[in-house]
C-alpha cells in the first residue's frame, strides 16, 4: 500500500508539480502510524518464550492456561521429546520425572486460567446440610454477649420486679421494685461500692430488729486505696449517707442526709499530713434529745416528742440512740428495746426493767415536714509530728422560702 501511494504521488507530481510538498507530508504521517500498529500487533501476540525452573517433578509454565499442542520444551537448544513428560495445558503444568533444573519453554497462552475452581455462589451454602445452613434472606439480630454493667472485676447482684395494683374503688396502678448492689473495680485504681434500693413503699423499716434496711435509698461510693497507709486515699459518696461526729471532743452530731460528700488525704506520714473533707446535702430531719421519766413497772410505750413539744412526729429509722443510766442500749426484740418510727413510740423489753429511778435519755432525728433543710460540713485535720490541729465547721438551716 505504501508503494502504490508513493507511485500515485510521483505520478501526480509529474503532472502537477505544485502538489509534491503535500504528498511528502502525507507520507511522514502514515509511516509512524504503520510502525506503531505493527508493534502493537506484536506486543499482543500470545506466543511466549521463557525459562522454566523445576520444582521436583513439576514444571509450572505460566499463570494462564496454555493452548493445547502449542508447548515445546528445549534442553540445550534441542527440542525435548513430548513422550518424556505429561502436559496439563489448562493448569499450565508439566509432570516430568527426572526433569532438569531449567528448560526453555515456547508456547501460546490463553487470556485466563481455566484450571482454577470458579463458582458463582459460596460452596458452604451448597454443601452445608439444610438444618445448619442459615437463611440468607432472613435477618438475625446478633447476640449480645455482655450487658451494660459487664466489666471485669465488677460484682453485681439484685432484682427488678413489676406489679399491678387494682381494687373496687381504686384505679389501676403499677408498682416497681429495684434492688441493685455493685462492688469491685471500675479501673485499675478506682473502686466502686453501690447500693440502690427503690421499693416504692411509703413506710419505714420496722424498729424491732438489730439490723435495718431502708426501703428507698441510693448509695454510691467511689474510692481509691492508699498505697502507703491503710484506708482510702480519697472517696466520693453520693446519695443517702450518715454524717457522724468527727474524732474530737467538740461538735457532736449524727445526721442522715442525702447529697454529696468528698474526703481526701494529703501529705506524707513522716512529715506534714492531713485529711480534708466537705459535704453538701439535704438534711432529712431535726436532731432532738429527750429525757424520759420512767414509770414503775411500765415497759412502754413511751412517746417521743419534738424540740417544740410536737406530739405527732415521725422518727427517722436508725437515728435513735437510747441510754439508761449512761449505758447505750441495743435495738431488737431479743435485745433491749423496740421502737415504732411512724408513731414515735419506744418500748423496752424484759431484759431492761423500768423503774422510777431509771435515767432514760433518747437522742433521735425526726421529720416535721415543714421546710427543706440544707446542710454544709467542712473538716480539716493536719498532723505535724505529734501535734494535731483540727478545724470543723457545721451549718444546718431551714429554707423558709421552700415549704414542703
Amino acid at each position: 500500500m505504501l508503494h502504490v501511494l508513493t507511485g500515485r504521488s510521483i505520478g501526480i507530481t509529474s503532472h502537477f508539480g505544485r502538489h509534491f510538498p503535500r504528498c511528502r507530508i502525507l507520507i511522514c504521517i502514515l509511516l509512524p502510524v504503520l510502525f506503531i500498529s505493527i508493534a502493537n500487533a506484536q506486543s499482543h501476540s500470545n506466543l511466549r518464550e521463557r525459562w522454566v525452573y523445576a520444582e521436583g517433578d513439576t514444571l509450572r509454565i505460566d499463570t494462564l492456561s496454555l493452548v493445547p499442542g502449542s508447548l515445546i520444551l528445549f534442553q540445550d537448544s534441542v527440542p525435548v521429546d513430548p513422550d518424556r513428560y505429561t502436559t496439563d495445558p489448562y493448569k499450565a503444568m508439566v509432570i516430568w520425572p527426572g526433569a532438569p533444573d531449567s528448560v526453555l519453554a515456547r508456547y501460546r497462552s490463553m487470556p485466563l486460567m481455566l484450571g482454577l475452581p470458579r463458582m458463582h455462589k459460596d460452596r458452604a451454602l451448597v454443601l452445608t446440610p439444610s438444618g445448619d445452613r442459615p437463611d440468607p434472606f432472613k435477618y438475625t439480630v446478633p447476640r449480645q454477649e455482655g450487658s451494660l454493667l459487664d466489666a471485669q472485676g465488677l460484682e453485681r447482684s439484685g432484682s427488678i420486679s413489676r406489679g399491678i395494683l387494682f381494687g373496687n374503688n381504686q384505679d389501676l396502678a403499677v408498682n416497681s421494685t429495684l434492688n441493685l448492689e455493685l462492688s469491685g473495680n471500675l479501673t485499675d485504681r478506682i473502686k466502686v461500692l453501690a447500693s440502690v434500693t427503690d421499693n416504692n413503699i411509703p413506710i419505714q423499716a420496722g424498729g424491732n430488729t438489730l439490723e435495718l434496711q431502708d426501703f428507698d435509698q441510693v448509695f454510691i461510693k467511689l474510692f481509691e486505696d492508699d498505697p502507703v497507709r491503710p484506708g482510702p486515699l480519697w472517696e466520693l459518696i453520693a446519695g443517702d449517707f450518715v454524717l457522724q461526729r468527727p474524732r474530737s471532743h467538740f461538735l457532736t452530731y449524727l445526721k442522715k442526709t442525702k447529697g454529696l460528700s468528698f474526703n481526701t488525704r494529703y501529705g506524707r506520714p513522716e512529715g506534714l499530713s492531713g485529711l480534708a473533707g466537705a459535704s453538701v446535702a439535704v438534711s432529712k430531719g431535726k436532731f432532738s434529745r429527750q429525757q424520759i421519766q420512767g414509770v414503775e413497772g411500765v415497759q412502754g410505750p413511751y412517746r417521743l416528742r419534738g424540740n417544740d413539744g410536737e406530739t405527732f412526729i415521725v422518727v427517722l429509722s436508725g437515728t435513735e440512740r437510747v441510754f439508761i443510766d449512761g449505758q447505750e442500749l441495743i435495738r431488737g426484740q431479743e435485745n433491749d428495746y423496740v421502737i415504732d418510727y411512724n408513731t414515735a413510740e419506744l418500748t423496752f423489753t424484759a431484759r431492761r426493767m423500768i423503774t422510777k429511778d431509771r435515767r432514760i435519755t433518747v437522742e433521735f432525728q425526726y421529720s416535721d415536714k415543714n421546710y427543706a433543710r440544707s446542710l454544709l460540713r467542712f473538716e480539716n485535720i493536719t498532723e505535724v509530728g505529734k501535734n494535731t490541729i483540727r478545724l470543723n465547721a457545721y451549718s444546718e438551716q431551714d429554707h423558709r422560702n421552700q415549704p414542703l
